[in-house]
């Protein structure tokens, strides 16, 4: 190993339990060993814990996991974790790995609500520190006070379900917690806790609820058990639905940085034993679920502070994978662990990779969230990917892991892949994999496709990376690739099988004045091939058109959006924390966005671009220096149906060249075909 790994690698104790190295698989929805709505066994959940703790991760923490479910209590459930929980944290202690059971005192007003709920039902999980506090999904439902007991019924809870955990091998808990905004948090911060008894009012009555709940663990199970505390340092809220960016000048709703210390201490002094710590709030959501456009380690500042003020170890998580910068923080001393979590889904092998110095072969996450965390506003046509969760974008096989089990071909056969893009790629590495001869076309001389404008923006860094990847895969899998090479079908006539992965092409607007020198096509701006002056208009608010338009004020350009939807983003499966954080950088960035209006014409006059549209106030001229135009793109059927009416063998269309969708969608599609052949 890397003696820069050393500090990232050495062991901790937290409580009365030593972890191996200084990692922790942070939770996520659908990882806890319980089922969604009620408390049987998950049992589809142990392959995904076992390939993490093969990998060498120190700490599983699964997905909360409610003390209760209305009138229903985990603790009740004695069958499920002395048989089949039980058994599992002997398979995971055999890795040298620990699992501490992160149990929640409740959603409040950040709980996802179902369609159409009965007045029980409403009772029931409409609940929050106080009366009157708005639902984040729903803002004109308001929710209800928890009563003083429930509240104790909830505490005692916890003490009870900890010892079951204890009993059942479990090496500790995590009480979810003071952190983003869940039920603990709304009672710790004064903007949501409105309560005039003992749980309100005073800084240490908000915290009362939270700290009781660590003593009544402790006092069920004894010092020595490990309590963790998922903790927010800073809600950074600038009110409901209402959250600030990074270096951005706000006053604090929430839980403040000057608050923060007193919290951690009496945390602490309830007997905590460790602060799983990062920033935010569903208000805010892009600090605890960092998107792309986050900054890497973006919690680091707050939680390095906040080390100072307590004597426990602090752990910070949000974009913290990589593993130079991870263990130079540990060795200085400004943290004593990292939470990792959708690194894991994209490669749960990277920490042994890291250690013994094959970086080059870890996928890295690029924080789409397009697989793991599509809990947003508008559905995809394949809504139970929403349902699942957890599952990753770039690797099908996390929580998948029997479906996506590599099989050798039964048969060797000679395979064409035609197109360098990651769906390509893909394609031709997994049927290498598998045995196959493959040989892959590349008309350009650059692999990566389409996706490379896609990764051109300044805070992708790690979509660079993701092309580096597979261009090193192609290379340890010694995969023969014709560069500069059209591939026709007549060349690919003698191949047992082809796969056509050519990708999509830009759609054309029937708009007179597109050919200007004025206007750049979005992934010409992307790829270098224009500059944008100083007043750009774009053409599509998607999501390429507004990241192209944050790109564009990142570089000094005052933007406007013309958007021919109600609303920017309209993107089915997008993440919450991708969309709200785009909507906040629109705002920060001063982006003028002009809804419901349609591109009429562009004309050029005296080197400017007038920029002709239609919207609800009628017609007007816009004046721009650069017109980009997002409309999205289409297969491009030209190059498909030459393949299509040559009569080749067993003919396969993929990716965007079949259906544009988004990177997840192609690369699915690769593993979907490449273990059919």
């Amino acid at each position: 190993m890397d003696k820069k790994y050393e500090a990232l690698f050495s062991p901790i104790k937290i409580g009365g339990t030593e972890l191996k190295n200084r990692v922790i698989l942070c939770a996520m929805g659908n990882t806890s060993p319980f089922g969604h709505f009620d408390y049987d066994y998950h049992p589809g959940i142990r392959n995904y814990y076992l390939d993490r703790a093969k990998g060498g991760v120190a700490l599983i923490i699964p997905g909360v996991t409610q003390v209760r479910i209305g009138n229903d209590f985990l603790y009740e459930h004695e069958d499920v974790f002395l048989g089949p929980i039980k058994d599992l944290m002997d398979e995971i202690h055999a890795y040298g790995t620990k699992f501490f059971m992160q149990l929640g005192a409740g959603f409040g007003r950040v709980q996802i609500l179902p369609p159409n709920m009965n007045e029980e039902m409403t009772h029931r999980l409409c609940t929050a520190p106080a009366d009157g506090l708005p639902n984040v999904w729903n803002p004109d439902l308001k929710h209800r006070g928890l009563t003083i007991d429930e509240i104790h019924e909830t505490i005692e809870a916890f003490g009870k379900t900890a010892l079951l955990c204890k009993k059942a091998g479990i090496d500790g808990i995590e009480v979810h917690a003071v952190h983003e905004g869940y039920m603990l948090d709304q009672f710790a911060v004064a903007n949501t806790n409105h309560r005039t008894d003992e749980y309100g009012g005073s800084l240490e009555n908000r915290l009362r609820f939270a700290c009781e709940i660590i003593k009544e663990v402790k006092k069920t199970c004894g010092e020595d058990f490990p309590v963790s505390v998922r903790y927010s340092v800073a809600s950074k809220m600038r009110g409901f639905n209402a959250g600030a960016l990074p270096a951005e000048n706000y006053e604090e709703f929430g839980r403040t940085m000057e608050e923060s210390p007193a919290v951690a201490q009496m945390l602490e002094a309830a007997g905590a034993d460790l602060l799983n710590a990062d920033n935010g709030s569903y208000d805010s959501w892009w600090w605890a679920h960092p998107p792309v456009y986050m900054p890497l380690h973006c919690n680091f500042p707050e939680v390095s502070y906040i080390k100072n003020f307590v004597n426990i170890p602090v752990f910070c998580a949000g974009r913290m994978e990589e593993p130079e910068f991870a263990s130079n923080a540990i060795a200085t001393g400004a943290i004593d662990g990292i939470g990792v979590a959708r690194q894991f889904l994209a490669d749960p092998f990277w920490m042994q990779k890291v250690a013994e110095g094959r970086e080059n072969e870890i996928r890295p996450c690029i924080a789409c969230h397009n697989a793991c965390f599509p809990l947003g506003y508008i559905k995809r046509e394949d809504s139970d990917m929403e349902a699942k969760m957890a599952h990753c974008a770039l690797n099908p096989v996390t929580m998948e892991e029997d479906k996506w089990k590599l099989v050798p071909a039964e048969v060797k056969k000679n395979v064409a892949v035609v197109g360098g893009g990651i769906g390509g790629m893909e394609s031709a590495r997994l049927l290498k994999m598998r045995g196959h001869d493959v040989t892959l076309f590349e008309k350009s001389d650059e692999l990566g496709g389409t996706f490379i404008a896609a990764a051109a923006p300044s805070f992708k860094e790690k979509d660079k990376m993701l092309i580096d990847w597979y261009k090193n895969q192609m290379k340890l899998l010694n995969i023969d690739i014709k560069m500069n090479t059209e591939a026709t079908p007549e060349m690919l006539k003698d191949f047992d099988s082809v796969i056509v992965s050519t990708g999509a092409t830009p759609r054309k607007l029937n708009v007179e004045g597109l050919d200007s020198e004025n206007v750049l096509e979005a992934i010409d701006y992307l790829r270098g091939r224009g500059k944008a002056g100083e007043n750009v208009i774009v053409i599509g608010g998607g999501l390429t058109g507004i990241e192209i338009a944050y790109q564009l004020s990142l570089e000094g350009s005052k933007v406007t959006v013309v958007e021919m939807q109600k609303d920017i983003l309209l993107v089915p499966g997008l993440c919450a924390a991708n969309s709200n954080m785009l909507h906040e950088i629109v705002r920060f960035y001063d982006m003028n966005v002009l809804t419901e209006t349609t591109l009429t014409a562009v004309e050029n006059k005296d080197g400017k671009a007038l920029v002709h549209v239609t919207g609800a106030e009628g017609e007007k001229v816009l004046e721009a220096d650069t017109v980009v135009v997002s409309a999205g793109y289409v297969p491009n059927t030209e190059i498909t149906s030459n393949f299509e009416n040559a009569g080749l063998k067993d003919l396969h269309i993929i990716g965007d060249a079949k259906k544009v969708g988004n990177l997840m969608d192609v690369i699915y599609g690769a593993y979907e075909v490449a273990y059919s052949i």
